[in-house]
């Protein structure tokens, strides 16, 4: 199974989980008795290549089966985060991996409520049809790509989609 993770939203946590790709695409073209048998078979192979615990088996099951739906193009509701979604698209080089870390360092010195994903998957940045890298979205929009501006700028901008209560500090 390929080294890809998927992250995906279960309750308040985003999980890094490996082959899911792969298994959606399996069970895309499979029609199924009942959604329920459909969920059921999809958790029994995510739970093959990845350690779910036991306690956590429903949470998992849904959290899965909204993935799949998406995946097929289905309109489903997303489970909500507090604070931004912030998404660094990379290559993986060290200008990319940098560029992440300032975000990272600039989140914790505001203590700004973030969720942030570093995708460096091919198959997952085509995706995004973004063409030059690093590249920055916040909440699902596209706000830098192929720049990395200066730290107090790239604050500037982090501070802005904060909202208003996270203003920088004269």
């Amino acid at each position: 199974m390929p080294d890809d993770i998927t992250f995906v939203r279960i309750g308040k946590n985003l999980i890094g989980l490996r082959g899911l790709p792969e298994i959606f695409e399996e069970l895309a073209s499979r029609s199924w008795d009942s959604p329920q048998s459909g969920q059921e078979e999809l958790f029994r192979r995510a739970a093959g290549a990845n350690y779910i615990p036991s306690g956590s088996r429903d949470d998992y099951s849904r959290a899965l089966w909204r993935e799949f739906l998406r995946f097929k193009g289905d309109a489903v509701e997303a489970e909500g985060a507090a604070g931004l979604e912030i998404k660094v698209l990379g290559l993986g080089c060290s200008g990319c991996q940098e560029f992440c870390q300032q975000i990272v360092d600039i989140l914790a010195a505001r203590d700004i409520i973030a969720d942030l994903q570093y995708i460096t998957a091919p198959a997952l940045l085509k995706d995004y049809e973004v063409r030059s890298f690093p590249a920055l979205m916040i909440n699902g929009r596209l706000v830098l790509a192929g720049q990395r501006p200066a730290m107090a700028q790239l604050e500037k901008i982090l501070l802005d989609y904060a909202g208003p209560d996270r203003t920088p500090e004269p």
